[in-house]
């Protein structure tokens, strides 16, 4: 029996019970991937639509089968955490929607399935898979979408989707590359009137920053970027054109270890390497620490791969590098390769040396605080690092101190 099942079946027999539950309906991506082909194992990202009270089904699955529920109320919507899937399951009450102006949060109201299928991103994404009342995965297709999953399409519903919620344009550059479908006519001149119109300029940096960190947790982060440049979407952005970037950015996304994608921040910075990154900043709501971090990254290798290439001893590799955390070190060599040997060396054997003195050694060896103790101990250090001394008791020596002076 498919993982999905006793899920599904379970949910039926609670929305059943449930006096505020008229249907429900698993929606969405789990319904497409289904349709594409996939197997109801592997589904993972699960969204149901409620016609009726989603909150209300939420609290009595709750009841019935454990677990926590977090409502979001202004949409009529609860995430529900319980023991019969892996993952967090969004609940939703069926709406219809209206956008008071370009790019603004819709204005929502209670209504149909249909009115719900519509008012999502794509026909690709607007199928639903019923599971109470009647049979369990009967589709309800009303837009279209299996024709066009069929198709390698990818439609919006209406021409002006894009200026209704710009963050569209995002995901139809995640959904074009992951799932390699090509525009419909109509949404490619959708596309480019959007862009002509600088509807970007109507959104929110913090949603535009929430659909990037979606980007960069895609299977293919770079190729997303690159379909975005073809298509004139990166340039709206501020990202710009830079292939040494999209190299970089592909390097960084194929981290085993990280297997949720590259760092978004990071991501950014490779593709703004050497430019200025306020522009791009201001666009994604990027303040104080994440402008500064964003900023700090783009400019190191402009700021190091000179100096990095010149360097003839560890000491001087330390002063270089001290400063640099190991994310950065990796997008250092990722976007300046010619780096690579002397972050090698600083990693594999400068920063695993030992120092020889630390900060209380010298307090009771008789040196007094204040600056003088930094600069003491960067001298021994450094001498350390030349291989001028080899002990504490050298570099005491070095200080004009001696050993039995310790405490």
């Amino acid at each position: 029996m498919p993982a999905t099942e006793p899920l599904l079946r379970r949910m039926a027999e609670v929305a059943e019970q449930c006096p505020s539950c008229e249907a429900l309906y698993l929606v969405g991506g789990a319904v497409r991937d289904r349709m594409a082909g996939g197997r109801a194992e592997d589904l993972r990202d699960l969204d149901f639509v409620v016609v009726g009270d989603a909150l209300a089904l939420g609290r009595d699955l709750v009841a019935h089968c454990g677990g926590d529920l977090r409502p979001h109320g202004r949409f009529g919507t609860a995430t529900w955490t319980g023991p019969l899937w892996s993952r967090p399951v969004d609940i939703v009450t069926a709406r219809r929607e209206s956008y008071p102006r370009a790019g603004a949060l819709p204005e929502v109201a209670p209504g149909s399935l249909d009115e719900d299928l519509r008012r999502r991103d794509f026909t690709v994404n607007s199928m639903a898979a019923r599971v109470w009342p009647g049979e369990i995965w009967q589709l309800l297709d009303p837009l279209g979408g299996l024709a066009d999953l069929r198709a390698a399409v990818l439609r919006i519903h209406h021409p002006q989707s894009f200026a209704d919620d710009p963050t569209r344009l995002l995901r139809l550059a995640r959904f074009a590359v992951r799932l390699s479908l090509e525009l419909h006519e109509d949404t490619g001149a959708a596309l480019a009137v959007a862009l002509r119109d600088g509807v970007f300029a109507t959104v929110s940096g913090d949603r535009l920053w929430a659909e990037w960190e979606l980007l960069c947790a895609e299977p293919r982060p770079a190729a997303v970027v690159a379909w975005m440049h073809e298509q004139g979407l990166a340039d709206a952005l501020g990202l710009g054109a830079n292939h040494d970037g999209l190299s970089a950015l592909e390097g960084l996304g194929s981290d085993a270890s990280d297997p949720a994608g590259p760092e978004p921040l990071q991501a950014l910075a490779i593709l703004l390497a050497g430019r200025d990154t306020g522009p791009c900043a201001q666009r994604f709501g990027l303040e104080g620490s994440h402008a500064d971090r964003l900023a700090f990254l783009a400019a190191l290798p402009a700021r190091l791969t000179e100096p990095l290439r010149l360097c003839t001893g560890d000491d001087e590799l330390e002063e270089l590098l001290a400063g640099v955390d190991a994310a950065a070190r990796r997008l250092l060599v990722l976007l300046a390769s010619e780096t690579a040997a002397a972050v090698q060396r600083y990693e594999q054997s400068v920063q695993r040396l030992a120092p020889l003195l630390r900060g209380e050694d010298l307090l009771a060896a008789g040196l007094a605080e204040g600056p003088g103790l930094g600069a003491a101990l960067r001298r021994v250090r450094g001498a350390q690092l030349r291989g001028e001394v080899v002990s504490a008791e050298e570099g005491l020596q070095l200080l004009g101190l001696r050993s039995d002076d310790r405490a």
